[in-house]
Order: structure tokens, then C-alpha cells, then sequence
């Protein structure tokens, strides 16, 4: 095999690696999405129940399971949209070493930080996925609402999962100098459009 044809397979194939990544983390995106609506949903359904409780005193002042279904939601909107936030390059970063003697040692740092990057959340993947499962074995539920705490752990699982899956393909990216960010995959891009 030629220097050329190999070249040819290893463009290819980050090229597909990258496009299922993306429309992967597009999903978790969608997901994060849905999370923040269900959980807009039950704090505006708190306040409701806390108002109506000041004119019917047999009614609660709250809903039980709402300080529990928030925290869930919140972390699932975190972490499911972690991925398509790194990808669309709108993660908050420190600049000040990638400007550093004019750029010029920008792409050595993307590459550490990508590295670095890529061993941190394969290791929070991995450690979350063997928390769902011991939880999901051992049958742990909720105190308050007796939910099973695997539901909610597969979320921050699967976000995870995106990230890292996103981590790795920007350490690839970083090694083969292939363009890091699309801007035009970020949520402020599109309302800005």
C-alpha cells in the first residue's frame, strides 16, 4: 500500500469516526434538551402546587420528589450535552497558553490538553458505567420516591460515554491537524443564525 492510498484510509476513516460522533452527541444534545424542558416543567409545576397551598391549607406546599427529579435532570442535561458543546467548540477555555508566543505552540497544547482530556472522561465513562451497573445489580432505589437509581445514573452514563467518545475524536483530530471545532453544530450559532 502506498504513502498515499494509506493517507486516503486513515482520512477516511477519521472522517467517519467524526461523523458518528457528531450525530451521536447530536442525540445526547437533543436528550440534554428534553431534560431542561421536563425540568423547567417541574419547577414551574413547584411553584404552582406552593401557590395554590396558599389558598387551600390541606393542599402541600410542594412537590416531594421535586429538589430529587431536578437534581437528575440537571445532571442529564450536563453531561448529555457535554459532547456537542466540545464539538461545536463552546466549552469555556483558558486561552492564554494556545496564545502564547504568538500560537505558535497552540497545536502542542491542543494535542496535551486533547490527550488529557481523552484520559480523564474514558475514565469518568468507565466509572460511571460500573456505578450504574453495581446500582442497577443491587437494586438501590430512591429514599423519597423510590425510583431506581440506574435510571437516572444511565443518563450521566451515556453523557459520559458522548464526551469521551468527543474527547477521543479531538485527540485524533489534534494528532492528524484536521480542523477541532464546528461552530456551526452550537446552539448559539443557530439562534444566532
Amino acid at each position: 500500500m502506498s504513502d498515499t492510498s494509506t493517507h486516503s484510509v486513515s482520512k477516511g476513516f477519521t472522517a467517519t469516526l467524526e461523523s458518528v460522533a457528531d450525530r451521536i452527541s447530536l442525540i445526547a444534545a437533543y436528550l440534554a434538551a428534553a431534560c431542561i424542558v421536563a425540568l423547567t416543567g417541574l419547577i414551574l409545576a413547584e411553584i404552582f402546587v406552593a401557590l395554590l397551598a396558599r389558598f387551600i391549607p390541606s393542599m402541600p406546599s410542594g412537590i416531594g420528589i421535586g429538589w430529587e427529579y431536578s437534581a437528575y435532570l440537571m445532571g442529564g442535561a450536563f453531561l448529555l450535552g457535554s459532547g456537542m458543546t466540545l464539538r461545536a467548540g463552546q466549552q469555556i477555555r483558558v486561552e492564554l497558553l494556545l496564545r502564547a508566543k504568538d500560537g505558535r505552540y497552540a497545536r502542542v497544547m491542543e494535542i496535551l490538553s486533547a490527550l488529557l482530556g481523552s484520559a480523564i472522561t474514558v475514565y469518568l465513562a468507565v466509572t460511571l458505567i460500573q456505578f450504574t451497573w453495581r446500582t442497577y445489580v443491587s437494586g438501590e432505589v430512591s429514599q423519597d420516591s423510590f425510583t431506581p437509581l440506574w435510571i437516572p445514573q444511565v443518563a450521566l452514563s451515556v453523557g459520559a460515554i458522548v464526551l469521551a467518545l468527543q474527547m477521543v475524536v479531538r485527540t485524533i483530530l489534534s494528532l492528524t491537524h484536521s480542523p477541532l471545532d464546528r461552530p456551526e453544530l452550537g446552539a448559539a450559532t443557530q439562534i444566532e443564525g
